[in-house]
């Protein structure tokens, strides 16, 4: 398993999806209806190498791409502060890929962090369930 895999694993094991999730080469494919499918990946919008965001496409299996959704890491995450003098205003995560050897910079999200992610990744994946689907899996007051 890559470092992006891995990466996508950490945030959709925090997901409503994890259980609907498969993992091929730098994306995660899930499920979300039976003729819809998301593609997740990490993508860098303006420095080549640093991966600063993630991608979602919605996929249809016969009709191709219906929806595509960049979230931005600073955007969701916000500048982070870190221990380095040389970031004295903090760091925006995001990974980087050095010459093959792919980790995160500087910053090293926590498990708030992938939540967040995770928590924005369903949000964007209930506009495409069936309602019916989306009602079940809202949690019940007792």
């Amino acid at each position: 398993m890559n470092a992006f895999e891995m990466e996508l694993k950490k945030i959709l094991s925090q997901s409503k999806e994890a259980a609907h999730t498969t993992y091929v080469g730098r994306a995660a494919y899930i499920q979300v209806a039976p003729e819809l499918r998301a593609k997740l990946e990490f993508v860098s919008l303006n420095i080549a190498n640093q991966y600063n965001a993630l991608k979602l496409t919605v996929l249809n299996r016969i009709d191709g791409a219906v929806d595509i959704n960049i979230l931005r890491f600073g955007d969701l995450l916000g500048k982070k502060m870190v221990s380095n003098p040389n970031f004295s205003d903090g760091v925006i995560p995001h990974l980087w890929d050095d010459y093959g050897k792919v980790s995160w910079y500087v910053y090293q999200p926590e498990q708030a962090d992938y939540k967040l992610l995770a928590g924005d990744v369903d949000e964007y994946l209930q506009i495409f369930q069936n309602q019916e689907e989306v009602q079940e899996n809202i949690p019940q007051m007792c």
